[in-house]
């Protein structure tokens, strides 16, 4: 068995500020979200995994997590775990500062880099810190100014993680195999193309089953079952941007059109030609990590 990389949490908003602490042991298995997630660590004794990356966070850590990333985490119960999680709808992201690329571009860029967490200096970790207190503030005032007052903290904290993105270095503690990164990137810009896994095998020269273990080993999925995952996202993806079904199971692969429906079904629970995206935010308690 592998993990169902079931989605978890459905925003309608343009973004959501979550701060909660758990005082007891809390693991979340692998799940992918459809919108942008950051989740600033403040403490506890925490191990978060994005694909093939691993941390253990560190106070003042901030995490980028893309709509569709694979992650789960673990708190240690030997620790309240605290935390403040922002859901954050891509399109509304990307259609700010379209000029300097979209403010979600340090979202774009962690994907490609694969490298999800922001580590910051002294005074940058208060900065951060101190727009997120100021955010979750006007959140839950009943100014009429509330609205106006989030778009722009919003704005200047993302404005802020793009630029520092740009110069982010790798943190030394990271836990991941290099070679499986270099396929997640490769897998990411080819899903319409063929990912056997001798195709992939080849282009990072490995044998077929080193790959299948190494792949399995730092994600938790085999190849095939998170190549599936990836194309189907991606269909739902240009299925809400209007392309048609036929359209859409071409783009990401699927050469056979009944094979990419019954998939799609599968996973969605609807056949593509009727699919619309989730239209509320479903919690349980607290956010999906």
């Amino acid at each position: 068995m592998y993990p169902s990389g079931s989605e978890r949490g459905y925003l309608h908003e343009q973004f959501r500020l979550f701060h909660t602490k758990e005082q007891c042991e809390l693991t979340v298995d692998w799940h992918y979200h459809g919108f942008d997630k950051l989740v600033f660590f403040l403490s506890g004794n925490v191990d978060y995994s994005v694909e093939n990356e691993t941390y253990h966070l560190h106070p003042g850590d901030m995490l980028t997590i893309s709509h569709g990333q694979l992650h789960r985490m673990h708190a240690h119960g030997n620790a309240p775990y605290e935390r403040i999680i922002l859901y954050l709808n891509h399109s509304y992201l990307s259609s700010l500062a379209p000029e300097a690329g979209g403010l979600a571009a340090c979202f774009d860029r962690a994907r490609m880099r694969s490298i999800s967490l922001l580590r910051f200096q002294d005074a940058d970790r208060a900065f951060v810190s101190s727009l997120l207190q100021k955010l979750e503030r006007v959140l839950t005032s009943a100014s009429p100014y509330r609205s106006i007052l989030s778009q722009a903290l919003l704005t200047e904290l993302m404005v802020f993680l793009c630029q520092h993105s740009e110069k982010n270095a790798a943190p030394t503690d990271i836990h991941s195999d290099d070679k499986i990164a270099q396929a997640l990137i490769y897998i990411q810009s080819h899903l319409g193309d063929n990912l056997s896994c001798d195709t992939l095998a080849a282009h990072l020269y490995m044998s077929r089953s080193s790959f299948q273990h190494r792949f399995r080993d730092a994600t938790g999925y085999p190849p095939h079952a998170y190549i599936r995952l990836k194309r189907l996202l991606l269909a739902a993806e240009l299925l809400t941007e209007g392309k048609t079904a036929m359209q859409a199971g071409k783009l990401c692969g699927y050469t056979d059109h009944s094979a990419f429906c019954h998939a799609f079904t599968q996973q969605y629970g609807m056949p593509p030609s009727q699919f619309r995206p989730h239209s509320e935010l479903e919690t349980l308690g607290h956010p999906d990590e």
